[in-house]
Order: C-alpha cells, then structure tokens, then sequence
C-alpha cells in the first residue's frame, strides 16, 4: 500500500497541474483590435465573447452605416449578418485535450469558422485558427486586461466599459 502512495501523489499533482492549465485561459484578454472574455460553458466547453473592439462603430468608407454597430456583415448566412460583433461568442466545441483547448474558431472579419487552438505561455493567450493543420495557420496573441494598458482602457471605454483590472 505505501508503495502505491507516490503514485496517487504523482496523479493528484498531474491533474492539479492540468485544471491549472485549462482555467489559465479563463478572464478577460486584450488583442490588437478587440477584448475577448473567455469562460466556461454549461457544458463544461469555452465561450470567448467580444466584450470590446477599438472600432465599436462602423466608419466612414466601411461597409455599414457610419455611426452604428459594427455587425457581422460578412456571415455566410445572410440572417445573421446583422448580429451585432460586440457580444458574440467566437468558439464552438471547445474541449481541454492534452496541455490545451481545441474546438473552432468563427472569425467575424471572414465570415470563416476554423479548426482551432488555445494555449497560455507565460502571461499571453494564443489563439491559432487553421485548415487542415495547425502548421498552415495564424496565431492571434492576447494580453491580460489586467495590464491595463492605454490600447485596452482605449477600448474598454469605446465598447462602453469602464477600466480595467483583473476580473
């Protein structure tokens, strides 16, 4: 029996390190162009959520009405086009694999759904989307909102959020 004991402490500290690992994703991320939050689904899955974008509103010689909503114009299906960007969740089937989470990945700029993969390494968040095989793809990285930096409070305040922290 006192030899099995090393074995469970060795299982328990895997599994710590892996529920470690599968909630790293979880709060709030800031990219280039937008703030996703990412949370657990009922289903034990992830939503990512557009919570802001640096361009909330559409501009002039885009694609919508100057001074409304950016919505998801390029959706394959037409219905949905007029869904606005801000709210919608990005993932579809996501599961914890391994060291990271796959599922999909619909990107509202193509109008594309993608395989796709998430991973924290350090303090960033990277989101591949790609066809076929992770390696003909592209990797998108976020940044804590905690970091509070003047693109996020940027952001944060166009999408009618206040500040930021950790959340």
């Amino acid at each position: 029996m006192l030899r099995l004991l090393p074995l469970g402490l060795l299982w328990l500290a895997s599994t710590a390190h892996a529920i470690d690992a599968a909630d790293a994703v979880l709060g709030r991320w800031a990219g280039s162009s937008s703030i996703i939050e990412i949370a657990r689904t009922a289903d034990g899955g992830l939503s990512a959520t557009v919570i802001a974008l640096r361009h909330p509103l559409f501009r002039s010689g885009e694609a919508g009405p100057e001074g409304t909503p950016v919505t998801d114009l390029n959706n394959p299906d037409e219905a949905l086009r007029q869904r606005p960007v801000l709210g919608l969740n990005l993932l579809g089937g996501y599961r914890f694999s391994g060291k990271r989470w796959q599922g999909e990945i619909y990107d509202p700029e193509s109008g594309k759904t993608y395989s796709s993969r998430m991973t924290v390494s350090g303090d960033e968040l990277k989101l591949r989307g790609y066809i076929g095989t992770p390696l003909l793809g592209r990797t998108a990285r976020f940044v804590p909102v905690s970091r509070c930096t003047e693109k996020t409070v940027h952001m944060l305040r166009r999408s009618g959020l206040q500040g930021c922290g950790p959340s």
